[in-house]
């Protein structure tokens, strides 16, 4: 197994308590607030949906609260020791990376599939159709997995991994990402977006397959972990 079900088990008991499960469930809850807004105008109902899956919920809430909890799952066994103690375990180094990725990814998915669900409802006015919600949360499901994978990588490697991961967000994801379509070939969001918009309208994402975006999307997740499992076999983390 690539995770081992103590460590995750542990992991999450502190990802989403105190003030930092406060602030992602407010995070969370902008794709519901932007429904109810989008709601009240005059927009058709699918095109407003798709705007919110591939503008903001995707790039934005999924990335956010994915590389906040995944670097979380780090800083705080490093607060408290755990992640030496882990270090000097005989368990493969890439098992223990996993298990903190798999457990950032429970975490963050548990944050965000109830608010993309009520999100969906309100912006569909009700209307749901399968595809329009499934698509979507598939490619909210594998950008979190990236995005918690490259958080752990980060956090074994900075000081401070949600400062780097925000400006990751905001000035790669966010502008140059969407420049260019070479850019776009280097961006999680963008191939989840693909994924996303095998169910909604095609608003702001790029041309790619859905194999290719699946294949794409997990070889970032790979090779996230591998290089968090080597980063473990030091215990002198930052």
């Amino acid at each position: 197994m690539i995770a081992d079900r103590t460590v995750v088990g542990l992991t999450l008991r502190g990802l989403v308590a105190g003030r930092r499960g406060i602030a992602l469930a407010l995070v969370a809850a902008l794709p519901v607030l932007a429904a109810v807004a989008a709601s009240l105008g005059e927009v058709d109902p699918e095109l407003a949906w798709a705007r919110q899956v591939q503008r903001l919920i995707i790039p934005v809430v999924v990335a956010f609260i994915a590389v906040v909890i995944s670097s979380g799952s780090v800083s705080d066994q490093r607060d408290d020791g755990t992640i030496l103690y882990l270090a000097s375990t005989p368990m493969p180094r890439i098992r223990l990376a996993g298990s903190l990725i798999v457990a950032s990814w429970l975490a963050a998915m548990a944050i965000m599939v109830p608010s993309i669900l009520l999100a969906a409802t309100i912006a569909l006015r009700g209307a749901i159709d399968a595809p329009a919600v499934l698509w979507p949360l598939t490619g909210a499901a594998l950008a979190a997995l990236a995005y918690s994978a490259l958080g752990v990588w980060a956090a074994m490697v900075l000081r401070h991994p949600v400062v780097a991961g925000v400006l990751y967000i905001l000035l790669w994801e966010g502008t140059f990402a969407n420049w260019t379509d070479s850019a776009e070939q280097f961006s999680v969001a963008a191939y989840a977006r693909a994924l996303a918009v095998e169910g909604v309208e095609r608003v702001n994402a790029p041309e790619v397959s859905v194999p290719l975006a699946v294949v794409a999307l997990a070889a970032v997740a790979g090779a996230a972990l591998v290089a968090a499992g080597r980063r473990f076999t030091r215990t002198e983390l930052p």
